[in-house]
């Protein structure tokens, strides 16, 4: 048994005291210093975390509105294309009614010509004596 002890047990609790021993009151706390860093750490990162997902909300959200303002002036545009559009035709019916008015006169104009020359004249008007035209 003696045997036993020594080259057995004896080691063992030899080994097991010498590694309880090594955790020092000093390493305990330095320990608990770094885990508390490294929560305050992970703290950080929540915060920082935290403030990246409310950023990009009021991204999401001013993206949204830039849509919301694009698609406004899309329908803007649309309208003042309509609006073209409209001022186009009537401006084109309303060359073509001036062309045809202006044809119209010009026809009227030759008409009256030729109704002149056909017309014999008038005979000169004769005043009474004394008298003046």
């Amino acid at each position: 048994m003696n045997s036993f002890l020594k080259k057995g047990f004896l080691p063992l609790v030899v080994g097991a005291t010498l590694l309880a021993g090594c955790a020092t009151k000093e390493s305990v706390l330095q320990a608990q210093a770094a885990a508390d860093a490294a929560r305050m750490q992970a703290d950080q990162a929540t915060a920082a975390a935290n403030d990246a997902a409310a950023a990009a909300r009021s991204a999401t959200q001013t993206a949204n509105q830039a849509n919301q303002t694009a698609q406004q002036a899309q329908q803007s545009a649309n309208s003042a294309q309509q609006a073209a559009n409209g001022a186009q035709t009537s401006a084109q019916n309303a060359a073509a009614s001036a062309q045809r008015a202006s044809d119209d006169a010009r026809a009227a104009q030759q008409k009256a010509t030729e109704i002149q020359a056909t017309v014999p004249p008038r005979p000169p008007t004769r005043f009474a004596r004394g008298e003046r035209g």
